[in-house]
């Protein structure tokens, strides 16, 4: 049972013949209330003040228990994040090296392309060169005979081989056409 400040000033004791003195035990009265009173007030302040605490406890623990969570979701978002950046970054390499493959093999492709036409043109410019010499070294063999006919003073009208030809008629008109514009152009 708990006794209050006021309890205590109102109790009244029974009288006795050989009892207390009443001016000794009133007077000790008032100074147990008045202890009493100012241990009450300061337990009632202490139990506030405690209260308060375990408030800001509870605050502080709700706090920290958020601020726990917090951490744990920045820190799977972070790694969530990095996981995605590695495989994006990984995506980006290999799409990369993909591209590059592909040019490099549309190079080579080219390459050979152009090797072989490069072949083919060179063949053809060693065909021309072949008949442009032959014909070249008919005509120098139609002039030297001429020449010596000419000194011999046996030159006739009708032996007469340099006139009017062309290296255009050596060949078939499409053919010739084709491979003086492959030499010009």
């Amino acid at each position: 049972m708990k006794i209050t400040p006021v309890e205590i000033t109102n109790k009244e004791f029974k009288r006795t013949m050989r009892g207390y003195s009443t001016d000794e035990v009133d007077e000790f009265l008032d100074e147990v209330v008045e202890d009493f009173e100012a241990l009450y007030r300061e337990n009632a302040s202490l139990k506030d003040k405690l209260e308060a605490y375990n408030e800001k406890i509870q605050h502080y623990a709700s706090l920290e228990k958020t601020l726990q969570s917090t951490l744990v979701l920045a820190q799977n978002t972070a790694d969530a994040t990095k996981i995605q950046a590695e495989n994006e970054a990984q995506h980006i390499l290999e799409n990369a090296k993909e591209k590059a493959q592909a040019i490099i093999e549309n190079a080579n492709r080219e390459n050979e392309m152009l090797k072989r036409e490069y072949e083919k043109y060179r063949m053809d410019f060693g065909n021309f060169k072949m008949r442009v010499l032959s014909f070249l070294e008919g005509q120098m063999s139609s002039f030297k005979t001429n020449s010596e006919e000419i000194e011999k003073g046996t030159l006739g009208s009708s032996s007469m081989q340099v006139s009017g030809i062309t290296p255009k008629d050596l060949f078939e008109e499409e053919e010739a056409a084709e491979l003086f514009e492959d030499v010009q152009g």
